[in-house]
């Protein structure tokens, strides 16, 4: 009688693999467009943490078999991981990624960004065997914030299965099944129907802040504020347990938000009086009162910010051998204007502004090689990025739809909310070029590789000049991220900018993005001659080098060579290449 459901159940579940249900979302990572020697993070696995919404995930391919002399790092984490409200590549993993790559040019740099938007240590736990089978040299760990309302959340409307946190995990693993995936989908479309049959307005869709509240009173040393703590620490020490049985050592951050400018979201009395008393010191002259900002911000009973229960569990996590803890708290204080971080660091209540996330991004690539011992290379190439046109047109949009909902304006309906975005389109599409095209990447939803594509032909249609524009050049930049491996496209963007001197920051930036993507010969070349004629010996060498282990008779490394040499008064190597030069010209 016991074996017949579970036979009825294993042959369920194997119909419904052969049918190819749930396929999409079980599988974790895939081949990059067939080649089995390139994978990718399935942005489709994304889906399994929610019912109505696929958070985005970036684009970061990996070799399958990772090489020798390769540095690989995976990062977890929320929003501020993902690098909202900027695309990935202005996240602190990618300028992580630059400063290692600009300072350890002999590996090749992986940097694998797993942060997705609204998921919590959870989808953390979920991931850590998939993780694992990446073969990571190091994992850092960025997250915390969405403990409450991310997905399972402690009072989250995302996947609400209660507060156990043993029934959470089953669900998670359920969710690896083909039978449950079938099951999901025929509820979601049953629900969907209902939702479209009596929905009286069906308009856009209101933020992901504004919808994923369960519970929103959440007072400070209540059940569900404990709870959102517990399972942080719980899964947190699985997470780790994993990964140490496995030798894989973790660089955790430690969590910051904006203390001065964020006003307590919620109604509690006594976060409001603090953070005002707080708002009253004297912090033009740096005299803000820390401590104050953070009872607010502890007290605040709606919970899109950790508590400091969180920081405080974060450090306790150094204890572990293969832990390190790394205090962004600090560094963001002494940047910031007041020295209490606000608008001048954050765009919102937690995600960081550009500059917030370049200081990131530099801090942990500086701990990164340490813990590593990575043999650094003082190269000077240019790792701080500046946002491409259409990004500074989009990200602003993100930033203002976020700000117009709740938590940041409470009341407002979803009419108030549809006809918002109605008015903030209007505005948009009758702005430049580049808030015309952003408008069209949100509503509807529009790959930001098309709108990249076409802000680069309409841009470069007005303003063709020679050297070409740098806001073009951007373009191209954020364009390579999406394809990393179009090597025809990128020779034919690096060899526009290669010959002016002025453009040289960018030619390295183009030119050395895409030689750790491919390893091609021109990309060594393009470096090696910007290097020389920036009179840096040893970057040329370096470079030079590369490119000629790669082709010993390239015309163009041996002119670049003699070039090289001439430089530096070693006048007999520079006769000897420049004569190779000639013979393989001819």
């Amino acid at each position: 009688m016991v074996a017949i459901p579970v036979f009825a159940i294993l042959v369920a579940e194997w119909t419904l693999n052969l049918a190819g249900v749930g396929e999409k979302t079980n599988a974790p990572l895939i081949y990059e467009q067939s080649n089995v020697d390139v994978q990718v993070f399935n942005p489709e696995y994304a889906g399994r943490y929610f019912d109505d919404f696929l958070p985005s995930v970036a684009f970061n391919p990996f070799q399958t078999n990772k090489s020798d002399g390769s540095v690989r790092i995976v990062v977890l984490g929320g929003s501020t991981t993902a690098g909202f409200p900027y695309q990935f590549y202005y996240g602190f993993p990618a300028t992580m990624e630059r400063h290692l790559r600009a300072t350890n040019p002999a590996g090749r740099v992986e940097v694998i960004n797993l942060g997705m938007t609204a998921v919590n240590s959870y989808t953390l736990w979920d991931l850590r065997h998939i993780v694992v089978e990446m073969d990571p040299d190091l994992v850092v760990i960025y997250a915390g914030h969405n403990e409450y309302y991310g997905a399972f959340g402690a009072a989250s409307s995302v996947n609400p299965v209660g507060n156990s946190p043993g029934f959470k995990r089953l669900v998670l693993r359920l969710k690896r099944t083909a039978l449950y995936a079938g099951m999901e989908q025929v509820i979601g479309r049953a629900s969907s129907t209902d939702v479209a049959e009596h929905s009286t307005n069906p308009v856009a869709d209101r933020t992901l802040m504004a919808r994923v509240v369960g519970t929103a009173d959440i007072e400070l040393g209540g059940d569900t504020y404990q709870q959102g703590v517990d399972q942080f620490v719980n899964n947190m020490n699985d997470i780790l347990d994993t990964f140490e049985d496995r030798n894989i050592p973790v660089l955790i951050g430690t969590l910051v938000s904006n203390l001065s400018d964020q006003a307590p979201l919620g109604d509690n009395a006594s976060a409001l009086e603090a953070w005002n008393a707080a708002k009253s010191s004297d912090c033009k002259t740096r005299g803000c009162n820390r401590d104050l900002f953070l009872q607010a911000l502890d007290m605040d009973n709606i919970r899109f910010r950790a508590p400091s229960a969180l920081n405080e569990a974060i450090w306790q996590m150094s204890s572990r051998p293969s832990v390190e803890v790394l205090d962004l708290s600090s560094p963001f204080d002494s940047i910031s204007t007041s020295g209490i971080p606000g608008y001048d660091l954050f765009v919102d209540h937690l995600h960081p502004t550009q500059a917030g996330y370049e200081l990131m991004g530099r801090l942990f690539a500086e701990r990164v090689s340490s813990l590593l011992e990575l043999r650094t290379v003082p190269t000077g190439w240019p790792v701080s990025a500046t946002l491409d046109p259409l990004e500074v047109s989009h990200s602003q949009i993100q930033i203002e739809r976020l700000l117009a909902d709740y938590p940041f304006v409470k009341g407002r309906t979803t009419e108030e909310m549809a006809e918002f975005y109605l008015d903030q389109a209007r505005k948009y599409k009758s702005g430049s070029l580049m808030d015309s095209i952003a408008a069209t990447l949100v509503a509807p939803p529009r790959p930001i590789l098309a709108g990249l594509a076409e802000a680069i032909e309409l841009l470069d249609a007005t303003r063709q000049s020679d050297p070409p524009d740098s806001d073009v050049l951007r373009l191209y930049e954020s364009f390579f991220n999406w394809q990393p491996f179009n090597e025809p496209l990128m020779k034919s963007v690096i060899s526009r900018s290669l010959s002016f001197p002025e453009l040289d920051s960018m030619t390295v930036r183009l030119s050395s993005f895409a030689a750790d993507r491919t390893n091609d010969i021109f990309f060594w070349n393009s470096l090696g001659a910007v290097s020389v004629r920036k009179e840096s010996a040893e970057i040329a060498h370096f470079a030079l080098d590369r490119a000629e282990s790669l082709d010993s008779n390239s015309a163009l490394m041996l002119f670049n060579k003699a070039r090289l040499y001439l430089s530096v008064g070693d006048t007999t190597s520079s006769r000897v290449y420049f004569q190779r030069y000639q013979q393989a010209s001819q």
